[in-house]
């Protein structure tokens, strides 16, 4: 009986603790009336979060019960479509080329060609032309090229970007190699309509903390003052222009803390005392910095950078360090995509870095979801729960457990008593 007591009540101050001892923060969720919703996550709510991939999150109902989600990034969107057209006429305007005139009917904008000529291995020359009436020829292309090494799509590269028209007609003119013998045939041609939506972006600055030169190396590093940001692309900011011409390579890596505590493993496998650690950087991808003869300038690190410090390794060789004064991430909105099944409130919970990763059968298709065209529950602010870690007030009802606890050891030491002077009291 004693033993059933001492575990009923280990069991309660257990359940007392989970929810400030795991989740460390929660939030209210209000749902609109809608299929399926978005939640924004902001600054806030992404640095809450104990793991980088943001897969502690947890979403619950009024009744507790656990809600499938599914994490998404509103990223740039391309789409295209293909405009085929009417074959007016072929020609051969001299002996090295060939010519392909197509109408393509009303006047719907076209901002891309392929051009599908004959042979497996080619360089040729390509002028695309555009016209409303056939009598006067508005130059799109004057110089693009057409290549091949093979006959398979991987290896062939005859999809161009023309600029955006409106022109009814388009004619296409393909010069053959000086070594080519064969005649030339333009096989097919095919203007696109491209469509890039952007994502509505957040600019966020980082703050230089480290910049110094050594032996032909520059190293940077910042900090964005948050974890998990969405960043997909980082531009570094000089403090002076140049005003020259240079190409250097670089090296990212990023980390979430310039320190944290882990304890003291030993070969046995048994842990010792806590100690404090430098936070080991991690390596993130290499690319080029230039500018070039027509004084196009390209500073960027195009990754996604989820990191709250980056560090930056540029390699000058001989040439002159440039002079980096900060950067500039730039940040795609996040959210919480969930069905609310026709309820409208609901718990967020965050912050547990030992949660594993859920596995819902809905988050690919959660995922699919354009959060663009979804019904937007209001921003929320994460509370730090009573009881979590780093927060001195007890959870409720753990109180009330240490009392228990107190006084089913107390009964507990009154009963062993009894029972050991009972015999003693029988034999008198």
């Amino acid at each position: 009986m004693i033993r059933v007591l001492i575990l009923l009540l280990s069991l309660g101050y257990a359940e007392a603790q989970e929810p400030a001892a795991i989740w460390r923060y929660r939030g209210d969720v209000q749902a609109p009336a809608a299929r399926f919703v978005a939640l924004p996550l902001t600054l806030q709510n992404l640095e809450s979060c104990g793991k980088p991939d943001l897969s502690d999150l947890r979403i619950s109902d009024s009744r507790g019960t656990e809600v499938p989600y599914a994490v998404v990034f509103e990223e740039e969107q391309r789409r295209e479509t293909e405009l085929a057209g009417t074959e007016l006429n072929r020609e051969s305007p001299d002996a090295s080329s060939s010519r392909l005139t197509i109408d393509f009917g009303l006047n719907a904008v076209k901002n891309g060609i392929t051009v599908v000529t004959s042979g497996e291995s080619f360089r040729r020359r390509v002028l695309v032309e555009g016209s409303d009436s056939l009598k006067t020829w508005a130059v799109l292309l004057p110089e693009g090229w057409l290549t091949a090494a093979g006959n398979t799509p991987e290896r062939r590269f005859e999809s161009l970007d023309i600029g955006a028209s409106t022109y009814r007609y388009v004619r296409v003119t393909v010069a053959k190699m000086a070594e080519e013998i064969e005649p030339l045939r333009i096989e097919r041609v095919v203007c696109r309509q491209v469509t890039i939506r952007k994502p509505a972006e957040t600019t966020i600055q980082g703050r230089l903390l480290v910049y110094k030169t050594d032996q032909g190396v520059s190293t940077a590093e910042f900090d964005f003052g948050s974890r998990n940001i969405p960043l997909r692309r980082v531009t570094l900011v000089l403090t002076r222009n140049p005003a020259r011409l240079f190409r250097k390579q670089f090296t990212v890596w990023g980390r979430d803390s310039l320190q944290h505590v882990e304890r003291v493993k030993f070969e046995t496998g048994e842990y010792g005392r806590e100690r404090t650690v430098d936070t080991a950087w991690q390596q993130v991808g290499t690319g080029s910095l230039y500018r070039d003869v027509e004084e196009r300038e390209y500073l960027e690190l195009p990754y996604s950078l989820p990191y709250r410090y980056l560090r930056v390794r540029i390699d000058d060789g001989d040439s002159p360090p440039l002079e980096v004064g900060g950067a500039m991430g730039f940040a795609v909105p996040a959210f919480v995509v969930f069905e609310p099944a026709g309820q409208s409130r609901f718990v967020l919970r965050a912050g547990n870095p030992a949660a594993p990763a859920p596995r819902y059968e809905s988050r690919a298709m959660l995922k699919s979801l354009d959060t663009r065209a979804l019904a937007k529950c209001p921003a929320i602010t994460l509370e730090l729960q009573s009881g979590a870690a780093g927060d001195a007030t007890p959870p409720a009802g753990q109180t009330a457990v240490w009392v228990l606890l107190a006084l089913a050891v107390a009964a507990t030491a009154g009963i062993l008593w009894h029972t050991a002077r009972t015999p003693a009291d029988a034999k008198q």
